[in-house]
C-alpha cells in the first residue's frame, strides 16, 4: 500500500512540475544583440526582453517565438515549443551579415550574384565566410558594381549603403566593326563600346578606321545641357578618306574647281558621291581621277600616289606674250606695197606650207592650221595677217594663233579630237618653238 501512494505522489508531481513552465538562460554571441519576443500570428515585436543575454520562463499559451537582432546581421528567429525539453542554457549564433542597400533612380534594379533582388531598396545577406557581388543597373546610366566579404581578414561590411547612379553609359555600335574607338585621346578597342560619361563632365568620342573619315562625337553629362546621352548611338563610318599626295611634290591639286592642296590632300568622299580631282603643274599632263563612295563602282583607295608624265606638248613649245595678240607691224617707207607684201608672203611660207587665203588688195592673208599631237593635247597654230596702221603709213597686223585641246579632258565628248573641232580648243599662252622667231622676223625685215 505504501509503495502505490508513492508512485501516485511522484507523478502528480511531475505533471505539477511541467505545468509550471521551462525557464531557459538564453545568450547570444553578440553582448549588444537584442531579444525581443514576437507575436504568435503576424511575427510584428510584442516586448523587448533584454541584451546580451537573457533569461526566458516558457509560457504555456504562447509559440515563444523570440527574435534576436543586432544592426549589420541578419535577425534569427527562435521558437521555444513549451511542449519540448528544453536544455536551460541556449546559444545564439549571429554570423550572417546584413547590409540595408537603398538605390536612386529608385527604378534601377539591384542583382546579387547575378540575380535580380529587386529595386529601389534591399537587405543584402552574407553567410560567414563568403562573399556577394552587388551590381546596379539601369539602362543609360553606368553600373555600379561592389563585393562585400563576411570574413575577419577583409573590411567588414557597412550596416547600410545608399548608391546614386549618376554616371550615364552610351551604347556605342560601331559599323564597320573593326572601327578603333577612343575616348578623350585613350584608346578603348574595336568594335562596340559602353562610354562612361561622368556627372559634371563631357567626353569625346573618336572611331576611326583607315581609308575612312573620322567619327567624332560630344557627350555632356551636365545640368541644364541638352540633349541628354542618349542610350544607343550608332557610329557609321561610310564617309571615304583618301589621302593624295603627288609626283612632282608641288604639284596643284583641284576639287570643284577650287584648289585645295599643293603636293597632298586628304579628300573625303561622302557616301553615294563620286568626287572629281584634277592635279596640275606647268610641264607635266594635267591628271584627272573621280573617287566613287558607291556600291556599284570600286572602292576608293586608302592612299593614292599620282606620278605626273611630262607634257610633251610644254617642252616643245615656249611660254610668249606674242600668242593670240594682234601685233601691228609698221612698214618702212622705203618699201613699196608689193615689195612689203612678198617679203610677208614670203617669210609665212617658210614657216606654213599651205596658205588658206591670200588677197594683196585687201592686205588679208591666212594659213591653214598646222597640228602637232602629244600625250597631253593636240596643238593648232596658224597665222593671220590683215592690214593695219593708218592712211599715212603702210602696216599689217599680224596674229600668230596657238590653241591647245585637252586630250584628258573628262568633259570632252568626242574621243578622237580633230583640228576641225573648234569648241575643244583654247587659246594657249605658249607657242610651238619652230615658230618662235615669226614674228620677230616680220617686224625686224619690214620695219
Amino acid at each position: 500500500m505504501n509503495f502505490k501512494f508513492l508512485l501516485s505522489f511522484l507523478i502528480c508531481g511531475f505533471i505539477v512540475f511541467s505545468s509550471q513552465g521551462q525557464k531557459l538562460q538564453i545568450r547570444a554571441n553578440h553582448s549588444d544583440a537584442k531579444f525581443i519576443l514576437l507575436n504568435d500570428y503576424d511575427d510584428s515585436e510584442k516586448q523587448e526582453l533584454g541584451t546580451g543575454s537573457i533569461e526566458y520562463k516558457l509560457e504555456k499559451n504562447s509559440k515563444n517565438r523570440i527574435k534576436i537582432t543586432k544592426p549589420g546581421y541578419q535577425p534569427v528567429i527562435k521558437e521555444y515549443n513549451k511542449d519540448l525539453k528544453w536544455d536551460k542554457s541556449q546559444d545564439v549564433v549571429l554570423d550572417t551579415r546584413r547590409i540595408d542597400i537603398s538605390v536612386e533612380p529608385f527604378d534601377a534594379e539591384i542583382f546579387v550574384d547575378g540575380r535580380k533582388i529587386g529595386s529601389k531598396a534591399i537587405y543584402m545577406t552574407i553567410p560567414k565566410d563568403r562573399s556577394a557581388t552587388l551590381e546596379i543597373k539601369k539602362p543609360g546610366f553606368a553600373s555600379v558594381t561592389k563585393t562585400y566579404y563576411n570574413s575577419p581578414e577583409r573590411e567588414t561590411p557597412p550596416v547600410r549603403e545608399f548608391f546614386e547612379l549618376k554616371n550615364r553609359q552610351v551604347r556605342l555600335e560601331v559599323q564597320p566593326a573593326d572601327g578603333q574607338v577612343s575616348l578623350n585621346g585613350m584608346p578603348m578597342g574595336k568594335g562596340n563600346q559602353d562610354i562612361i560619361v561622368p556627372a559634371g563632365d563631357c567626353v569625346t568620342v573618336k572611331v576611326n578606321k583607315e581609308g575612312f573619315v573620322e567619327y567624332t562625337k560630344v557627350y555632356c553629362n551636365k545640368p541644364g545641357i541638352d540633349p541628354e546621352p542618349p542610350l544607343r548611338e550608332s557610329a557609321v563610318l561610310d564617309e571615304r578618306l583618301v589621302k593624295i599626295t603627288t609626283i612632282p611634290t608641288d604639284a596643284a591639286i583641284e576639287v570643284l574647281g577650287q584648289r585645295v592642296g599643293v603636293g597632298s590632300y586628304e579628300l573625303k568622299v561622302p557616301k553615294g558621291r563620286c568626287i572629281s580631282v584634277i592635279v596640275s603643274k606647268d610641264g607635266f599632263v594635267k591628271y584627272y581621277k573621280d573617287y566613287c563612295n558607291q556600291t556599284d563602282r570600286n572602292t576608293p583607295p586608302v592612299a593614292d600616289a599620282i606620278e605626273m608624265a611630262r607634257d610633251q606638248a610644254y617642252d616643245n613649245s615656249v611660254s610668249s606674250d606674242l600668242a593670240n595678240v594682234r601685233i601691228t607691224v609698221p612698214v618702212n617707207k622705203a618699201y613699196s606695197a608689193e615689195e612689203a607684201w612678198r617679203i610677208l608672203s614670203s617669210i609665212v611660207t617658210r614657216y606654213f606650207d599651205i596658205l588658206e587665203t591670200v588677197d594683196f588688195n585687201t592686205g588679208y592673208l591666212t594659213t591653214s592650221w598646222q597640228v602637232e599631237n602629244f600625250n597631253s593635247s593636240v596643238i593648232r597654230t596658224r597665222v593671220i595677217v590683215s592690214s593695219g596702221g593708218n592712211s599715212d603709213q603702210l602696216a599689217y597686223a599680224v596674229k600668230l594663233v596657238s590653241q591647245a585641246a585637252d586630250l584628258n579632258d573628262p568633259s570632252r565628248v568626242k574621243e578622237v579630237v580633230t583640228v576641225k573641232d573648234d569648241e575643244l580648243f583654247r587659246d594657249w599662252s605658249r607657242i610651238m618653238i619652230k615658230y618662235q622667231g615669226l614674228i620677230e622676223e616680220i617686224q625686224a625685215r619690214l620695219q
